[in-house]
């Protein structure tokens, strides 16, 4: 009996060994990339973006033959915005012994839920929106970011309402999630370090499908400018439209996740006309760099918003990652973890080079405004905090 518990526990130890995150692999038996997102719900739209947008780097790099021979698996991890299910898709991947990197999570709040598994199993993440400062204070070496974080756009945003809408009294509701309260927070004292402090604030219910209560409140207060702070483009559509039909005169400003010409703007009916929103990413048809990415994507998945960008950017950062990891015939989740901690001035579709600091921030991030002009955004600001 006590030869055979023996051999079990060498079993188990040796099985440990193989999955540890430091065991170099034979990169013959595969390669795989995840990619976690809200594939289903409300914030389908723009999580699908990102994925199809990973998934033109990724055919591309496959069409080129791949990693030292080897097709790349693409591997979708749908969490639907909730943390649990983050949980679950971060624990699937980091079972995986083939999986060297994940594009994702875009949610801050499922980001922090996710943190300790992915870390623990030194499983590379680089997400595409998720902005809350905390993320990358924590220690952590396998998280980065393409995007600015919330106290950079937070500070960018009061500077738009200030110089640009010209607002001395702002309202701004926000969904209680970290994301939404974190931005809320960041832009209020950015407005209030600029002498702007007749300021309402109020909450609102991801997916409540009716604001107006709340949007009653701010027609008392008669505000000059709007700040409708939800995770959902089709949450951003009912709160333009409830208020333009309540008679609030503020303009709308919206966040980043309102840069949706379907789910916001048609979905409005024509009340988000005029409105402006933020995003973390700029107009790439203004880019020459990102033609290519733009006809791959349009011919096979239609339309860009602006959550694809990015991620295509992320995954060509990974998989040279990857690539370079795999030069030897030999791969590991610490080298590709390494190599993406070394990006400097990676040149892709941004319209800027990417560089990642001791922290995984991306170095030099910018806040791009939008206002919405009949069926699509136009970009009219672009702002660094000067």
């Amino acid at each position: 009996m006590k030869k055979v518990f023996l051999v079990l526990s060498l079993l188990v130890v040796a099985l440990l060994f193989i999955s540890a995150p430091g065991f170099c692999a034979d990169v013959k038996k595969g390669i795989r990339v995840g990619n976690a997102g809200a594939f289903t719900g409300d914030a389908a739209a723009p999580c699908m973006e990102i994925f199809n947008s990973s998934q033109v780097a990724v055919d591309e790099w496959n069409a080129g033959g791949g990693i030292q021979g080897i097709k790349i698996e693409h591997i979708m991890g749908d969490d639907a915005m909730d943390p649990a299910q983050g949980l679950n898709v971060a624990q699937k991947f980091v079972a995986d012994d083939l999986m060297y990197g994940v594009i994702g999570p875009p949610m801050s709040h499922i980001a922090q839920a996710t943190m300790k598994v992915y870390a623990g199993a030194n499983l590379t993440c680089i997400t595409t929106a998720a902005s809350k400062p905390d993320l990358t204070d924590q220690g952590y070496k396998h998280f980065f970011r393409v995007n600015a974080r919330n106290d950079a756009h937070g500070w960018n945003c009061a500077l738009f309402i200030q110089r640009t809408l010209k607002a001395k009294k702002v309202a701004v509701l926000n969904e209680k999630v970290a994301y939404c309260e974190n931005i809320a927070s960041e832009t209020i004292n950015g407005l209030k370090k600029l002498g702007i402090t007749d300021i309402m604030q109020d909450t609102i219910v991801g997916g409540a499908k009716d604001y107006s209560a709340v949007l009653t409140k701010v027609k008392a207060f008669n505000p000059e400018v709007l700040f409708f702070v939800a995770t959902t483009a089709p949450d951003q559509a009912i709160g333009v439209r409830q208020a333009k039909e309540l008679g609030i005169k503020a303009v709308f400003f919206g966040t980043e996740g309102a840069r949706d010409k379907k789910d916001f703007i048609a979905a409005s009916e024509r009340a988000a006309e005029g409105a402006y929103v933020y995003h973390f990413a700029p107009d790439v048809f203004a880019i020459p760099e990102a033609s290519g990415y733009i006809k791959k994507f349009e011919a096979k998945y239609g339309t860009i918003s602006g959550f694809g960008p990015p991620a295509y950017e992320a995954m060509n950062i990974l998989l040279t990652a990857i690539d370079k990891a795999a030069k030897d015939g030999k791969i590991s989740r610490e080298e590709v973890m390494k190599n993406v901690a070394g990006t400097r001035n990676f040149k892709g579709i941004l319209g800027f080079p990417v560089s990642f600091d001791k922290k995984g921030d991306l170095e030099g991030g910018a806040t791009y405004f939008f206002k919405v002009e009949g069926k699509d955004f136009k970009q009219v600001a672009v702002m660094t905090g000067k």
